[in-house]
């Protein structure tokens, strides 16, 4: 198997699950490729950087979101394996990583490629607070997990704290008793007010709202 390691915590957390296959990380010429590719060398010296595909002018929106990135990473992931690792997580909220789409671009890479590939992840039954939970309990140092990056911001830091991303590692973190700051209010507010109309699924809506009303109290 090959897995995708973006430097984020699902990832990393699936390397050490999966008991340390090989690791590719995708340059994609992003806003914050950089910063991703350090802390990659940093957490996982032997990852394989492949700078195959520059798409960064599709970059749409603060969350710099590319369509059909997923779809685009596993199709360039054939190269290296016909068991393709992409750590998406339970309450991930992403058109192109969940179980299904995944299963779809299993098939549609089988097909086009005359042999089967699989597209899979190890945490569709995990939620991202439940992934570093197992870390932490399978002799994971909390360090580690701080190091990683989950960051929309151009700045080099892998943690600005106030980014739609390093919310989402915020909650994770706090909800497994690592408490570290977050310092967009306003962002706070709008995520709090959408898990309380039930935006997500049960997991992340209590979660959000219970890290949030402990720190607001």
């Amino acid at each position: 198997m090959i897995l995708l390691f973006s430097g984020g915590i699902d990832s990393f957390v699936a390397y050490h699950f999966l008991k340390k296959p090989p690791t590719v990380y995708f340059d994609l010429n992003s806003r914050y490729t950089e910063k991703e590719k350090r802390i990659v060398k940093e957490l996982i010296p032997t990852t394989l950087i492949d700078s195959a595909l520059s798409i960064g002018d599709r970059e749409v929106g603060e969350k710099a979101y590319v369509p059909f990135r997923n779809l685009l990473l596993a199709a360039l992931a054939v190269k290296y394996s016909d068991t393709i690792i992409i750590a998406g997580v339970k309450d991930d909220v992403v058109s192109d990583k969940n179980e299904q789409i995944f299963e779809k671009i299993s098939t549609l890479l089988s097909e086009m490629e005359g042999r089967s590939i699989k597209v899979i992840s190890p945490f569709w039954q995990m939620t991202k607070a439940q992934v570093v939970r197992w870390y932490l309990e399978n002799s994971g140092e909390s360090l580690d997990l701080l190091a990683t990056v989950s960051c929309y911001s151009s700045e080099p830091t892998n943690y600005c704290g106030a980014c739609p991303s390093c919310f989402r590692k915020w909650i994770a973190l706090r909800s497994n008793g690592i408490d570290i700051h977050f310092i967009n209010l306003q962002l706070m507010q709008e995520y709090y007010e959408a898990a309380k109309s039930g935006k997500y699924i049960s997991e992340r809506n209590e979660g959000i709202i219970r890290e949030i009303d402990a720190y607001c109290s």
